[in-house]
């Protein structure tokens, strides 16, 4: 089969699926599992493909939905590539404002701890100790599939020395088990979208884990769980660095003023939404 003509099958199947952008899916589908360049497709049309069923096969499952990250097991976050699979939440684009002001808050700190609470992929933690040198970090999850994958990314950029990896349910869990030293930050995307909220949520984000997403019947809980049990353990200049679900700026706020912090800054992204909340006690 011509490059060509797999290229504009891979499109019709993605187009009749609805997938919202098929032609750029389509390159980078077949660029992925081909392994040749995106420009081929343009510029050497006619070029045979003998094994083209892996490609048709992934824009069959792509077409029901499966996140095109699991497919390729893959995902560019703030310029760096990450290893993803299923059971992970995937990194997504408004996230990277979360990690841009934490390394912004971070400028002048010189070796500073901080921690995760809900690691995932690593693709925050990782970010921030590839473009900070001298940070050092504790990253906690519940799952064992993410610290795993987490693991493979932080090995990837040689970061594995400054970063610790712990097992931990942040809504059950004893906080002195984990023998802390006092950090600088605490940073979270956790799951802030309620039960409610879920069932009206696209079907391939249902794809992906639901106890990344759900947080609770308000969708604020981790928020309160996550201040209650590290406030204690941040430094007198230490701060909360939170991603935010849409009309939770007021709620997260909140929760921060009732345990003292008074500094709140509250950043939108690029869609103009509350979706980073900062917060320190002075």
């Amino acid at each position: 089969m011509k490059l060509k003509t797999l290229f504009e099958m891979v499109v019709n199947i993605l187009k009749k699926a609805d997938i919202e952008n098929p032609q750029l899916e389509a390159l980078i589908i077949l660029q992925e599992i081909l392994k040749i360049p995106k420009h081929k497709i343009f510029t050497d049309p006619d070029l045979e493909i003998k094994d083209y069923q892996e490609a048709i096969n992934v824009a069959l499952q792509r077409s029901k939905k499966v996140p095109l990250g699991y497919l390729i097991k893959k995902k560019e976050f703030f310029g760096l590539e990450f290893y993803i699979e299923e059971g992970v939440l995937i990194p997504r684009p408004e996230t990277e404002v979360l990690v841009e002001k934490v390394l912004h808050q971070l400028e002048n700190l010189k070796n500073p701890l901080g921690l995760e609470v809900g690691v995932g992929s690593g693709c925050i933690s990782v970010s921030l100790l590839y473009n900070k040198k001298d940070l050092k970090m504790y990253a906690l999850d519940i799952s064992e599939k993410a610290l795993k994958i987490t693991k493979i990314n932080a090995e990837k950029y040689d970061l594995l020395d400054r970063l610790t990896l712990i097992k931990f349910d942040v809504m059950k869990d004893d906080v002195k088990d984990l023998n802390l030293d006092r950090l600088d930050f605490v940073v979270s995307n956790p799951p802030y979208i309620s039960e409610d909220e879920y069932e009206s949520l696209p079907e391939e984000v249902k794809k992906e884990p639901k106890e990344a997403l759900i947080s609770g019947k308000v969708g604020t809980e981790f928020y309160e769980k996550i201040v209650e049990k590290f406030k204690n353990y941040l430094k007198e200049y230490g701060f909360f660095a939170f991603e935010i679900g849409i009309n939770q700026a007021e709620k997260v706020k909140s929760i921060l003023e009732r345990n003292g912090f008074k500094n709140i800054k509250i950043y939108k992204d690029l869609a103009g939404i509350d979706r980073v909340l900062i917060a320190s006690k002075i």
